[in-house]
């Protein structure tokens, strides 16, 4: 069994370009047929309640709808995101994780069976959750045992299949099948976005108005999209000197991401923001008092409210944690002690810094100083959006804020692997070619 399943790993990685891109559409193609397929025994009026009035709208974008559609994918990659926000947290706490993330690949290939299992385990916690606790308030028509074993089994199995076919995707190396299966969910939202700006913008008034107001709110959107494709590709090139070098010293240099942690940080926020808003559904006493105001304080859809502008403490919240958690990131994905050890082994310098410990010390301050800034970009375009959002009363878009990085992310990451796919197969026939020109010399 473990000889087939490595061979049809290397088969997988040796396909052609135009092959693995007809599978990964396939694949895609399967998750979205199967997120429009709703159970027969839910009820979608509730759900559409839950996930418009409160909060959860983001649920509904990484989702696909499919969290709307309570359909056989209800969970998509939801579980797999939420085991790998829990396994880098523990990570922090268990030096064993920790060293197995940089472990080589196999100890990483142990780090993503963790969490994919973890991701196993919080797919049958959260479709029983559901089956019970929000069935028993109107998700599930009838409410009856049989109802609440066959919607949490078909869940658990919906996630379950949805994981691992993340890690099938995986084997054709063109991208993580996580992210492409992600971003197949965002931009299957996008026809709803465009209806939602279409009816609140051509309720009234003249006909070129409304051309205008359209028009200005999606060039908005292609403006931060831009802003956000530049802010993913500029880095900060840091001048490297290699002393090694017989015929005297070569420069290059060392890049570090303004976007080095990614959209992890917004990620991270917005789970936790949402963690209080979700578990409110099971406890309808939370949206009372003092706590009902903190509730609707972690909604989105409060925030920037002039009639209620107390509520947009949650996006100072937002900002805050962004912020936390970047410094968190870096902790254990940029690793400063190991690339300072690096550069002093391969004998290279950043000029007027000595090696070891000060150029520790200083790839630390500059990356952290630079992670900062693209948390403060990225947060801020995020809000803006939100802003946006609720001035022009258009509702909570799949495309804004954090979805649109997601999804410009996973754009720019499958370009990088098809540019470096393309080359290695132009590479090999071009040595194929010069061995059948040496053999028929």
């Amino acid at each position: 069994m473990h000889y087939s399943y490595k061979t049809m790993t290397a088969r997988l990685s040796n396909l052609g370009l135009l092959t693995k891109i007809s599978i990964i559409l396939g694949c895609l193609a399967i998750v979205r047929i199967g997120s429009n397929i709703p159970l027969p025994f839910v009820n979608r009026d509730y759900i559409q309640a839950l996930l418009d009035v409160d909060g959860l709208g983001f649920l509904h974008a990484i989702t696909g709808g499919s969290m709307l559609q309570m359909s056989f994918f209800a969970l998509s990659v939801s579980p797999y995101i939420t085991a790998s926000i829990v396994i880098q947290l523990m990570s922090v706490v268990s030096p064993r994780l920790e060293e197995m993330r940089k472990d080589g690949k196999t100890g990483m290939d142990q780090y993503k069976r963790i969490t994919q299992y973890t991701g196993v385990g919080l797919a049958l916690l959260q479709s029983a959750g559901m089956a019970i606790g929000l069935g028993a308030q109107g998700l599930l028509t009838p409410y009856t045992p049989a109802t609440v074993i066959g919607a949490t089994v078909i869940w658990t199995l919906g996630g379950i299949f949805i994981i691992f076919l993340g890690e099938f995707l995986d084997k054709l190396e063109l991208g993580s099948g996580i992210s492409l299966i992600l971003f197949s969910n965002i931009v299957a939202s996008l026809p709803s976005d465009f209806q939602s700006i279409y009816t609140v913008f051509t309720v009234d008034g003249p006909a070129a108005a409304q051309i205008a107001k359209v028009t200005g709110l999606l060039l908005v959107i292609v403006g931060v999209v831009a802003v956000c494709v530049k802010c993913s590709e500029t880095s900060k090139q840091l001048p490297v000197v290699q002393t090694r070098k017989l015929t005297g010293t070569a420069k290059s240099t060392f890049p570090i991401p303004l976007m080095t942690c990614s959209v992890m940080p917004v990620i991270f926020a917005g789970s936790i923001m949402s963690m209080p808003i979700l578990i409110a559904q099971f406890v309808p006493s939370m949206k009372t008092g003092i706590m009902g105001h903190i509730i609707t304080a972690l909604n989105t859809a409060a925030w920037f409210d002039v009639e209620t502008p107390w509520y947009s403490a949650g996006a100072v919240l937002y900002f805050f944690l962004t912020t936390v958690f970047t410094y968190f990131y870096l902790e254990i994905g940029f690793n400063a002690t190991e690339i300072a050890e690096n550069l002093k082994k391969s004998g290279a310098i950043i000029p007027g810094i000595r090696p070891g410990k000060p150029t520790e010390n200083y790839i630390r301050s500059l990356s952290t100083r630079i992670a900062l800034l693209g948390n403060t970009i990225m947060t801020g375009i995020i809000l803006f959006m939100y802003l946006l959002c609720s001035i022009s009363h258009v509702g909570m878009l799949s495309i804004a804020g954090t979805s649109c990085f997601i999804c410009v992310n996973v754009v720019l990451e499958e370009k990088k692997k098809m540019e470096s796919s393309l080359a290695v197969r132009t590479r090999k026939a071009h040595s194929f070619l010069l061995a059948g020109k040496h053999l028929t010399a």
